[in-house]
């Protein structure tokens, strides 16, 4: 074989590659985290102001987690308190198994009956206590 055919079957390689690619690419779908990014944006020193406060308590919210049950624990501050607020679990790579829990507490809140799948999970935990509002985020995994 000479270097002409040698050359023209290495582009034609190239080119069949790159079209599986692009067509792997295409049914891969990357959905965006949320929609509304650019008011959430807006918003991110507020974020900023809530994370450091929730990094001052006496100790951090205690998330535990597996695939039928969630708990999670306030610090010992809050014990007593009305606490309400709001837990995201986002899953990076398949936005179906994102689930939003209404969190409301005086200290500990536990859930059962869940349907979480196995896997990584971003939580976002947005809480209030006697107005005052606090944030923490943190990466779990559901066995």
């Amino acid at each position: 074989m000479n270097w002409g055919k040698g050359l023209a079957l290495a582009l034609i390689a190239f080119a069949g590659m790159m079209t599986w690619f692009v067509v792997m690419a295409s049914r891969n779908p990357s959905p965006l985290v949320t929609e509304e990014y650019y008011e959430k944006e807006l918003k991110f020193q507020e974020r900023i102001d809530h994370t450091e406060r929730a990094n001052a308590l006496s100790s951090p919210v205690r998330i535990a987690v597996t695939a039928q049950d969630l708990r999670l624990e306030f610090p010992e501050e809050f014990h007593g308190k009305v606490i309400t607020g709001e837990l995201t679990l986002l899953r990076p790579n398949d936005p179906r198994a994102d689930q939003v829990i209404t969190v409301n507490t005086t200290g500990i809140f536990e859930r059962g009956n869940m349907e979480l799948w196995p896997g990584r999970y971003n939580a976002s935990l947005e809480w209030t206590v006697d107005g005052t509002r606090y944030f923490t985020e943190e990466k779990l995994v559901v066995p």
